[in-house]
């Protein structure tokens, strides 16, 4: 395997969580006594050698304090593209706002993701440009490792008038993982759980704390 360059953490926090009920932007509801945003950096930190936050620039996300990629560096606010919406706009954001060897995106509503997961996808980012968990055959483009020749491609199906990261997905050499891979990975299918609404706030609560318990 060739040496491997940087790795390049991108967090898409531009959700506005209307459906969470909270009155705030997603990435700043807390979950299990830290913010989405917070606990998302976090998790990415240990894998990245740089950490960037993307969101439109209407959405205010005051960056938090002590939390550091493994080179140093502390997470960079990087904004959608004006007039752009949705998660695809900061993904292509985010990977267009430093050079990097290869990359993981994250959504910032998978709360119980768990950083072995993510570099679990980078060991497997060989000879493809994507690799993409799909649960139940549903593919999480915002749980997904993405090599540097994705973000020239993902980028121009952007700038075509595309919106959606899944459809996007159709233009890149793909490794998908279903099930039986996903539950051999270090915290298996429990760290693809997405947080969308108030109902799915209570269970991440419940799905932290158990987890909290077993440690």
């Amino acid at each position: 395997m060739p040496a491997i360059e940087s790795t390049l953490g991108v967090l898409v926090a531009g959700g506005a969580g209307e459906r969470l009920g909270a009155g705030l932007p997603k990435a700043l509801v807390a979950l299990g006594g830290m913010t989405l945003l917070e606990r998302s950096l976090r998790t990415l930190a240990p894998v990245c050698d740089d950490l960037v936050v993307a969101a439109p620039a209407s959405v205010a996300l005051p960056l938090p304090a002590g939390v550091f990629a493994r080179g140093g560096s502390a997470p960079r606010r990087v904004e959608d593209v004006a007039g752009a919406r949705g998660p695809l706009a900061g993904i292509v954001a985010g990977l267009a706002s430093t050079p990097f060897g290869r990359s993981v995106v994250l959504g910032v509503d998978f709360p119980c993701m768990e950083t072995a997961f993510l570099e679990a996808l980078l060991e497997r980012l060989d000879d493809v440009e994507a690799v993409v968990p799909a649960p139940r055959g549903t593919a999480q483009p915002l749980a997904a490792a993405y090599a540097k020749a994705a973000a020239p491609i993902l980028s121009a199906c952007h700038a075509g008038g595309e919106g959606a990261p899944t459809r996007a997905l159709r233009a890149l050499a793909v490794r998908v993982l279903g099930d039986e891979e996903i539950a051999r990975l270090p915290g298996g299918a429990d760290c693809l759980f997405n947080l969308n609404t108030g109902a799915d706030r209570i269970e991440a609560e419940r799905r932290l704390a158990t987890r909290a318990g077993l440690r």
